[in-house]
């Protein structure tokens, strides 16, 4: 008789088990390619513009990498970690100046007729409130991601294409 009364408690686990599985799967972040290849070109443009522009021979250089997007009704999320970097053409070579790496953000974008439209940005807030902001920001997986080290690729890697110059063109540190 006493295999009958573990049944009850060995099937109470089961669901716990099963649910607990399905909510992690539900919180999953998810990337849609399609998505985040047409949505990026606007977003790296908003994030250079508001970096500023120092003069012809300066640009902003920035990498990302997407973390995840979430559908918001009509409108997307997407939850991703830049790096960029004010790089200077002196002569004939690059040299970085200065730069952010791994600023965790969230767009809003929407799509129009000619692609998607960026409608605002959400940054992490720096020092102690930047793990909590990253946490209201992204879902619980992207948060983790986010905050286990989730990087793009160095800026460095695109610098040289910024300026219509060869792949491996040095780039320099100037800062």
């Amino acid at each position: 008789m006493g295999n009958v009364k573990r049944w009850p408690v060995l099937a109470g686990v089961g669901v716990v088990v099963t649910a607990a599985a399905w909510w992690i799967v539900d919180e999953m972040p998810t990337v849609d390619d399609a998505v985040a290849r047409e949505a990026l070109p606007p977003i790296d443009r908003h994030v250079r513009a508001l970096a500023g522009s120092g003069g012809p021979e300066i640009r902003w250089v920035c990498t990302q990498k997407v973390i995840e997007t979430r559908p918001d009704g009509e409108r997307v999320k997407i939850g991703l970690v830049a790096s960029c970097d004010e790089v200077a053409k002196e002569g004939g070579e690059l040299v970085t100046r200065s730069g952010f790496r791994r600023r965790a953000m969230v767009y809003r974008v929407e799509r129009t007729p000619d692609g998607y439209r960026v409608l605002d940005r959400e940054l992490a807030k720096d020092g102690a409130g930047y793990s909590p902001s990253v946490k209201e920001m992204f879902s619980w997986v992207g948060a983790r991601r986010v905050l286990d080290g989730a990087s793009p690729d160095e800026p460095k890697s695109v610098s040289a294409a910024a300026f219509g110059l060869p792949a491996g063109t040095p780039v320099r540190t100037g800062r």
